[in-house]
């Protein structure tokens, strides 16, 4: 009989086997907006789980103004269609209009697009046509909601 635990190592070896986290998958992206909504928006991104903010500020500065950041890692944009329409609900509620703009990696200084100017579809499209991805990309190229 064995009185001490490191006298069974096959144990011990298991208790310390550190297993790397799985690969990240998605398109690569960012978000910046408000700083009030900053976790209203987070939530409604990571909702369905295909999709996650691996980085996000709640407020940083970009030239003297004060913006949110979401970097987003997605692999379908059901969240889209739903940030739209609590988008429209928020502005409805409050006096202020706010924007959201889309920003991709290989050019983080100006926005490639303002979402108030485009559907979730068109969104979807473009961010399927320029982010870039990681991991095994899908087959499928149209931008799919609700599957």
């Amino acid at each position: 009989m064995r009185l001490l635990p490191w006298e069974s190592k096959t144990k011990l070896k298991q208790a310390m086997e550190i297993n790397p986290p799985p690969a990240a998958v998605g398109y690569r992206f960012s978000l910046k907006g408000s700083p009030r909504h900053y976790d209203d928006v987070k939530r409604i991104v990571e909702a369905d789980g295909g999709s996650k903010v691996y980085f996000g500020e709640a407020l940083a500065y970009e030239r003297g103004a004060g913006v949110a950041l979401w970097r987003i890692r997605a692999t379908n944009f059901d969240w889209l269609p739903a940030l739209y329409e609590w988008w429209a609900n928020m502005e409805r509620i409050e006096p202020i209009q706010f924007t959201i703009h889309l920003y991709f990696p290989d050019n983080p200084k100006y926005p490639a697009l303002d979402l108030r100017e485009h559907s979730a579809n068109d969104v979807a499209a473009m961010i399927m046509r320029e982010a870039p991805w990681d991991g095994r990309k899908p087959a499928s190229v149209e931008p799919q909601f609700g599957q």
